[in-house]
């Protein structure tokens, strides 16, 4: 079986897009994947199942009704190992990923905190769920855990 992780787009945002993790585990449990946990409250849910990542993500979409990327450990491990050791995001830089929606590609975005405006952060070209470099790092202990 593959472990996967699902990133929710929107997700208890700004007070917006409220959703309860115990739920959320619920729901992918409900789907028939095994070993459901979440991580963090931002629509972060790790999992195995057998089928496709194209598969999960139109099941999820359709059950949970909102945009969902679905990515492999496989996928996590190489995105991780293309991002430089000193990227962070701490009070000195910030770095985002961009999981693109429609597509297994992923975009990161990094720069240095005394260039940015107060809450500047990126501009995607394309609709993604994004989360900071530290949270998918974290995943991808959690998934290689698993």
């Amino acid at each position: 079986m593959t472990v996967y992780v699902a990133l929710l787009r929107g997700v208890n945002v700004g007070g917006r897009g409220k959703v309860d993790m115990r739920e959320l585990k619920k729901h992918v449990e409900a789907l028939g994947c095994s070993d459901v946990s979440t991580y963090i409250n931002s629509g972060n849910v790790i999992f195995r199942d057998r089928r496709a990542a194209s598969t999960l993500t139109r099941e999820l979409e359709k059950t949970l009704g909102r945009r969902v990327a679905v990515r492999s450990l496989a996928q996590i491990q190489a995105l991780c190992a293309r991002i430089p050791d000193d990227f962070g995001n701490d009070k000195e830089q910030k770095t985002d990923i961009g999981f693109v929606l429609d597509g297994s590609r992923d975009l990161v975005w990094h720069a240095l905190r005394k260039d940015l405006a107060p809450r500047e952060g990126p501009a995607w070209d394309v609709e993604v769920t994004a989360r900071n470099v530290n949270t998918v790092r974290k995943l991808r202990e959690k998934m290689e855990a698993l």
